[in-house]
């Protein structure tokens, strides 16, 4: 018996065949469309939900805010997650204010949320409307609101303060709404922004204006952080970077101390010492780096040499001291050494033409005379022509050239330390 073996046959081909015709694909898409239909629904009555799961809200959260009427959940719905939501949705009914008072709370984040809600309720409903009429833009509301409460809101809607006129102020560092006023009569003598908002908030900056706030330097690294009574350094602070002046450069007194200054300072004392020598002129360094300790030991010697109005006169309180900063240094030469040597006793720096080169030409270096004759009512120390103090050659410049003290340059630049109120 012979097969045909060109063709294959297959019991099951014919009924497999026969099987996938009968598949119902009409009734598959009825399904489908079914399906679907359910799961559209699901989503559209579960819609606020799933926008606030995407949010980040959780599923506690998103049930307490799905409790509120449908507008109210759609003002949610339009800002960023809230981080607060809880606190907002049990102690306020307000909920259109609920990104105020996240963003508020955000910008005063020592204040109670209580307190947040009086706050911002007071505010947006009594005087940001009427903020608007003077045409502040939402942005500069919130710049106002970074460090205003009610009463200062209050106090520019009462004096129809625009943000034009506040604005140079504000960016002054140390600038406070309750001084406003004051600013504004500065300005009018002086002109100057940085001026008006300083030495009204910090008069003691000048001396003959004192005061018994006392504030504590946070960034005593900084070159041009303003140390005197008033502005105090920490006691434990002792600058990391101090060093003595290359000793094959800077002639050292025998009677010094401690001759090490900030790296910054040591370097800058090297190059102008170097350039003197160049013109045939002699420095020496008298004294330089002075510990918190060691000042106070000097400070509590002058009071017991002098009377009290004297001794403040002729030495800084501790922590008061640029000596403390490592930027300063006390300065003599040698023809003054060699006079002492030779018997010479009133022999003085100040009077030599070591002293007026120095003058002349410290700021090429950095280097201001701090101390002048003619200026203790604002420095407070009494005429010392052999201190001076680094300041970095930018500063340095523009105080010689507009015959400044440092005090003087600070208030017309701005230029604050970062502070903590108290010792």
């Amino acid at each position: 018996m012979r097969f045909n073996r060109g063709k294959r046959y297959t019991y099951y081909s014919s009924y497999s065949s026969s099987r996938r015709s009968r598949i119902r694909w009409d009734r598959i898409a009825i399904i489908g469309v079914v399906i679907a239909i359910i799961i559209g629904v699901i989503v559209w009555f579960n819609f606020s939900r799933i926008q606030l799961a995407f949010k980040g809200y959780s599923f506690s959260q998103q049930s307490d805010i799905l409790a509120l009427d449908g507008d109210e959940v759609d003002e949610i719905l339009s800002h960023d997650k809230m981080e607060h939501i809880t606190q907002w949705l049990t102690q306020s009914e307000k909920v259109s204010y609920y990104d105020e008072y996240e963003k508020y709370l955000s910008l005063h984040k020592d204040m109670e949320v209580a307190e947040i809600i009086s706050t911002v309720d007071n505010i947006f409903e009594n005087y940001v409307p009427k903020l608007t009429t003077l045409n502040y833009s939402n942005d500069q509301i919130w710049e106002v609101l970074k460090t205003a409460g009610v009463n200062e809101v209050k106090h520019l809607v009462d004096k129809q303060y625009t943000y034009a006129q506040i604005e140079p102020f504000m960016k002054v560092k140390g600038f406070v709404f309750a001084d406003i006023d004051q600013y504004m009569e500065v300005y009018k003598d002086n002109k100057n922004y940085n001026y008006a908002v300083l030495i009204t908030t910090y008069p003691f900056i000048i001396f003959e204006n004192d005061t018994e706030k006392t504030y504590t330097i946070q960034n005593p690294d900084d070159i041009l952080s303003l140390v005197k009574k008033g502005f105090y350094l920490p006691a434990n602070y002792e600058p990391e970077d101090l060093t003595n002046p290359d000793p094959n450069k800077v002639k050292v007194a025998s009677d010094c101390e401690d001759s090490r200054l900030r790296k910054e300072a040591a370097e800058a004392l090297v190059d102008m010492f170097e350039a003197a020598k160049q013109e045939g002129y002699d420095l020496v360094v008298n004294s330089a780096y002075r510990s918190y300790a060691k000042q106070k030991a000097t400070y509590d010697d002058y009071f017991k040499k002098y009377d009290p109005v004297t001794a403040a006169s002729l030495v800084a309180q501790p922590g008061a001291s640029e000596h403390q900063t490592g930027l300063g240094v006390d300065l003599t030469c040698q023809a003054v050494i060699d006079d002492k040597l030779n018997g010479i006793e009133n022999s003085r720096f100040g009077y030599k033409p070591d002293y007026k080169w120095c003058v002349a030409n410290s700021y090429k270096y950095g280097f201001i005379l701090r101390y002048e004759e003619d200026k203790a009512d604002i420095t407070g120390i009494a005429n010392e022509p052999w201190h001076f103090r680094y300041v970095g050659k930018e500063a340095a410049k523009e105080i010689f050239n507009n015959g400044w003290t440092l005090e003087e340059y600070c208030l017309n630049k701005g230029v604050i330390p970062d502070i903590k109120e108290g010792s």
